[in-house]
């Protein structure tokens, strides 16, 4: 029997809200919160959080974590609807990739729309998630690709 993947469970629009929310109220500026969010997660944006990462950069603004990292996702059969969610490894790739590409949260959020149809990271099925991935990393090899002609030329 195959054993369940792990899966990105997309952040709910109230707890992006509760996230600037808490921000505020501790003390973070809005450049700050997506800050955190950067270094959690490669790329500043909060949509691109899953809700493990939500919670714990709640309990970092708040002071109230002792944990080094977010919980670990969630198994596809722990989750309702988890047949069809991302693979958790597909969307830390995607956006690691976005990260190296330097590209900015409108940049992505663009790309998204164009490409995979879909509004952000929140909105992405695990099909979408694998074309962002598979489509992320010809762009990629392309950039590596033009960056090496550039330094032999």
């Amino acid at each position: 029997m195959k054993r369940p993947i792990k899966v990105f469970e997309p952040i709910p629009k109230q707890l992006i809200k509760s996230l600037h929310f808490q921000g505020r109220k501790h003390g973070f500026s809005q450049d700050e919160v997506y800050r955190l969010a950067a270094d959690l997660t490669g790329i500043p944006s909060l949509t691109a959080l899953s809700k493990q990462e939500e919670l714990f950069m709640i309990g970092k603004m708040t002071g109230q974590t002792v944990r080094t990292g977010p919980l670990p996702p969630p198994r596809e059969n722990e989750v309702e609807g988890g047949e069809t969610l991302p693979s958790h490894y597909h969307v830390m790739d995607i956006r690691l990739m976005f990260r190296d590409l330097g590209w900015s949260k409108e940049e992505i959020k663009g790309w998204l729309e164009k490409w995979i149809k879909v509004e952000d990271f929140r909105t992405m099925d695990r099909k979408q998630a694998q074309k962002a991935y598979y489509a992320l990393g010809k762009i990629v090899e392309r950039k590596k690709g033009g960056a090496e002609e550039q330094d032999n030329g």
